[in-house]
């Protein structure tokens, strides 16, 4: 067990102990104040045959009888009378304490008919003497006494036990589920990264449950993103090897074959481009994923860079008959880095007029929604298979390759879009439209 549980163990059981203890001495000390109201007098034959004794001596012989009395039967205790006698001025013969209240209801009782606990006296130096026994628990009876004499053993063994597994079982409640983030949490440091803590969890509904689902949410998350990071190297080193060992064989080539010379310099020509098209995006992907371009904002016409990103795009797509279709309806100020935001635009839009068939047309829309501006771009293309269509926005993810040798660029496009769009807090997604065709809509925020 850890420390939190034993001090939430101690914790709780001593505030219930204390707690109950207090209270129930306060329940005792108000049930001894309030005796008198319910029972003043001893109500039994002998007591009523000592009062008469000790009247009667006090009516004889008076208070030097009864002190002979007292000496003669050996009664030399602390309170070795139980009768209480009370002179005129309220004062107790043998000194001991006598509350204003007791005295009020003995003076009401004399008043009733037929009370034999209580008897008046005037003693043969004329003075008058009140005679009578309280009840055993009347406070008068039990003083310098902090604790009922008999203490309920039973009840207090019953609240001791169930103070101590309610205590145990509280913190045990706490500090169980956290034991067990913290089994994960280590498991976790230690490279097994599929360490989870909900399946552990049963069926609580408290904010340690909140915490366990945001753990295991963060663990999935590294996982993937660890994932991605060595599946990412995995396709940077496949990438880098085809065009990289291409210029070894044109270099080859070239010392075999003097007559070849300029048709291998042509070839590292084209690898050494296509080495720094790789790199360079790849440096993108880089310095979006760091968020470096953050900072670089401006206020910008989005709808004018839709429309200067289509009207390139529409000189690409002339050569193969084409069509680039751009609908807007106004002018959509917007803020953020105007050179990634182009570059996003120009890969979905450049993405669509590959796919799309010959004579073919890119529809590109751009409207807004509430606070929101919606632009989608759709071709005319084959489409994607509903579960890849997650993997889009993934680096080197090329879709149709298997069928298709020429698909251009290393699959970065999308990838590097999706990120664009991310840091200027938008969101991007794709779908297989009903006529055929995938659409790709990006949603930002309107200034």
């Amino acid at each position: 067990m850890g420390r939190l549980f034993w001090k939430i163990f101690l914790g709780f059981w001593l505030t219930l102990l204390i707690t109950g203890a207090a209270g129930g001495w306060l329940v005792w000390q108000h049930a001894q104040e309030r005796i008198s109201e319910l029972e003043i007098l001893v109500d039994h034959p002998k007591a009523a045959e000592h009062v008469r004794q000790v009247a009667k001596i006090l009516q004889h012989r008076g208070l030097p009888g009864l002190e002979r009395f007292m000496n003669k039967r050996e009664m030399k205790q602390k309170y070795p009378l139980p009768v209480f006698i009370i002179n005129e001025q309220g004062k107790d013969f043998l000194e001991r304490p006598v509350p204003k209240l007791l005295l009020k209801q003995v003076h009401q009782s004399l008043k009733e008919s037929e009370q034999v606990g209580i008897r008046q006296v005037v003693t043969p130096e004329g003075e008058q003497m009140l005679v009578f026994i309280p009840h055993r628990g009347h406070p008068a009876m039990q003083k310098g006494k902090l604790f009922p004499m008999n203490i309920p053993v039973l009840p207090l063994w019953i609240l001791l036990f169930g103070s101590l597994v309610f205590s145990v079982g509280l913190a045990l409640y706490i500090t169980t589920p956290l034991r067990y983030l913290r089994a994960a949490t280590q498991q976790f440091a230690k490279g097994l990264l599929d360490s989870r803590v909900m399946p552990k969890m049963a069926n609580r509904r408290d904010e340690i449950i909140d915490l366990a689902r945001d753990f295991d949410h963060m663990a999935e998350q590294v996982q993937q993103l660890i994932a991605g990071q060595k599946r990412l190297l995995n396709d940077v080193s496949h990438e880098l090897r085809s065009p990289l060992a291409r210029l070894q064989l044109a270099v080859a080539l070239g010392r075999q074959q003097p007559e070849q010379v300029e048709a291998m310099m042509l070839r590292v020509e084209k690898e050494t481009e296509r080495l720094d098209t790789l790199v360079g995006e790849l440096l993108t992907l880089s310095r979006l994923e760091a968020e470096v371009e953050r900072h670089v904002e401006d206020y910008f016409d989005l709808e004018g860079l839709v429309e200067l990103v289509c009207s390139d795009a529409q000189f690409e797509a002339n050569e193969h008959g084409k069509r680039v279709v751009f609908e807007s309806h106004g002018e959509y100020p917007i803020k953020g880095n105007i050179e990634l935001l182009r570059r996003a635009l120009e890969n979905m839009v450049r993405n669509a007029v590959f796919y799309t068939a010959e004579h073919g047309a890119v529809t590109v829309s751009l409207t807004q929604v509430k606070d929101e501006l919606v632009l989608e771009v759709c071709d005319q293309g084959p489409g994607v298979k509903d579960s890849e269509l997650a993997s889009l926005f993934l680096p080197f993810v090329r879709m149709g390759q298997e069928q298709n040798s020429d698909v251009p660029g290393y699959g970065l496009g999308l990838a590097i879009a999706a990120r664009a769009i991310a840091l200027h807090k938008g969101t991007i997604t794709a779908h297989n439209a009903k006529a055929g065709g995938l659409c790709i809509t990006v949603k930002l925020p309107l200034v």
